[in-house]
């Protein structure tokens, strides 16, 4: 009963760095990015990069084709400055695509010939511990990669065992930690 307890907390930790590059996985909400804005505020940070696939629902009428695009503009809204925001739009693929999106990380790395080793991803929810293994793992041991798991939108962090969304959302990343961490191999 311990372990169904405390859950939760395992699969969606707080992990520093809270300085260097801060990620930002395009999918999340507009609350969770509300706070990741004022987290960079509050820290050191050179960059946003913002993460993602290209977008799969609702393409042919969207003004932005990829969820980092899309996170972009919403950042640039909000006040971060243009220049201090880098897109990393991860191939079109269906399976993997935390993984994915953390390859089209290391490549943006690469392109604008960044050479800090700090990476504070920001996710939501039970997804982070799974976001930031798979970030690490693409990345290399060079990296430090910190994760904050802002709070998801559909239901209570704290109670999400109380609704059928929170069990889904819970559950399925439980699933999905244990494939990346005993069955998944790097492309």
């Amino acid at each position: 009963m311990g372990f169904f307890a405390n859950i939760y907390s395992f699969l969606a930790p707080q992990k520093l760095p809270h300085h260097g590059i801060m990620v930002v996985e395009g999918w999340i909400h507009d609350f969770a990015l509300d706070d990741a804005v004022s987290i960079y505020h509050l820290g050191e940070y050179s960059k946003i990069i913002c993460t993602g696939v290209p977008v799969e629902t609702g393409s042919y009428i969207q003004a932005f084709k990829s969820y980092p695009e899309m996170t972009r503009a919403r950042l640039v809204k909000m006040g971060i400055p243009t220049e201090q925001i880098i897109v990393a739009v991860a191939e079109d693929q269906k399976k993997d695509r935390t993984y994915i999106s953390a390859v089209a990380l290391r490549a943006a790395f690469i392109a604008h010939n960044l050479k800090e080793k700090n990476i504070h991803l920001m996710t939501t929810g039970p997804h982070g511990r799974r976001s930031r293994m798979l970030f690490q793992q693409a990345l290399g041991k060079e990296y430090h990669v910190g994760v904050t798991s802002l709070d998801p939108a559909s239901y209570n962090a704290e109670n999400w065992h109380t609704c059928s969304e929170g069990v889904r959302s819970v559950v399925s990343e439980a699933l999905a930690y244990l494939y990346a961490k005993l069955l998944f191999r790097s492309h």
